[in-house]
């Protein structure tokens, strides 16, 4: 099976083959990476509202059960609905988005299905594997929406106010409001094109930002309680066990930016959160400040991601798994060079 790689540090140049691949398909089935976030949520989203125009009839596999409650609000909006799996014996193409390893895809058994069918893999990952028969990787991309606004601007698809406002979701997340080291120009430009366009901003921070259920509250007050810093100050922790998770009355699913917490101390290098979703796996979120990656960090432990934002996974308790992993991170952190604060510039 001949496979085409394009890893370009433009995103806005779509590669001619992908669009190409999707014009051609009859049925694709849209698939993620598990516990859909929401720049995964909306690229599915944008692709599965956009494509039928072209009289292209995508599936959107997403299993019941995988997206927090948070953001089954971007589900309820966009009216996104997770096909049966008889829906997908004729799928001709996969189109898997925000994904960096086919293992990671949230496949619940549809895979079996759709074996030795080529796969267009769209992603922003560093770490990516380049699975597909058709790879478009660009890691300084702010999120895969931004990569998917490219596509779906390239094939001549309408941008209606519900698909700006996915994207736009999708974006903002990925770059924390437009705050982190992976906007830029273009991020900021294709922002602007999907307000332009229709994006329901007020109403993407409001249910981002300022609509936790109690149990979700509870939950982020668990992991201020369990909050720990380095004596030099450039690491800072926290944890969250499966009992902790439970007695708050959420689920796995749930758990994603809370490692913002320990990540909003001043002076913080690298910040990581440990949680245990389901009994024996603990879950690692490595997030890096200052322009410090996490990477390698999290490739000691078997994992992934971007430059300042990466995660693993381990099987072991909590306490095996902490014991494991802090002392290489005090190791990891103790050999960074500080850089210059911009309230530290004469």
């Amino acid at each position: 099976m001949k496979t085409e790689t394009t890893t370009m540090n433009d995103p806005a140049v779509v590669p001619a083959e992908i669009c190409v691949a999707l014009r051609d398909a009859h049925s694709i089935a849209l698939m993620g990476h598990v516990t859909p976030d929401a720049d995964a949520l909306a690229s599915m989203g944008a692709l599965w509202l956009a494509l039928p125009e072209l009289g292209i009839y995508p599936h959107l596999v997403l299993p019941e059960g995988t997206v927090s409650r948070q953001l089954q609000y971007l589900v309820r909006y966009a009216g996104l609905r997770h096909c049966a799996c008889e829906d997908l014996q004729d799928c001709d193409l996969i189109v898997a988005l925000d994904t960096a390893k086919e293992k990671r895809l949230n496949d619940n058994d549809h895979l079996g299905i759709l074996t030795n069918i080529p796969i267009i893999n769209i992603d922003h990952h560093t770490t990516n594997t380049e699975f597909g028969r058709w790879n478009w990787i660009v890691p300084q991309a702010s999120s895969t929406s931004e990569l998917v606004y490219g596509v779906l601007r390239e094939l001549g698809c309408q941008i209606t106010p519900t698909i700006a406002t996915l994207l736009y979701a999708g974006i903002h997340t990925d770059t924390q409001g437009f705050s982190l080291s992976n906007t830029d120009p273009h991020s900021l430009r294709v922002g602007h094109e999907l307000a332009l366009a229709g994006a329901q901003i007020p109403e993407v921070c409001e249910r981002m930002h300022r609509s936790r259920s109690r149990g979700e509250f509870e939950l982020l007050s668990v992991v201020y309680r369990n909050t720990r810093v380095s004596d030099d100050g450039r690491l800072s922790w926290s944890t969250v066990t499966h009992e902790e998770i439970q007695l708050t009355g959420c689920q796995a699913s749930d758990i994603d930016d809370q490692v913002e917490v320990p990540r909003s101390i001043e002076g913080i290098l690298v910040a990581i959160l440990f949680s245990e979703g389901e009994p024996g796996k603990i879950r690692m979120n490595f997030r890096g400040e200052r322009g410090v990656s996490v990477l390698d960090l999290a490739g000691q432990f078997g994992g992934g991601g971007h430059h300042a934002s990466a995660g693993a996974r381990q099987r072991g308790t909590m306490e095996e798994i902490t014991n494991r992993v802090l002392p290489a991170a005090l190791e990891f952190v103790a050999g960074l060079e500080m850089e210059a604060k911009i309230d530290d510039c004469p």
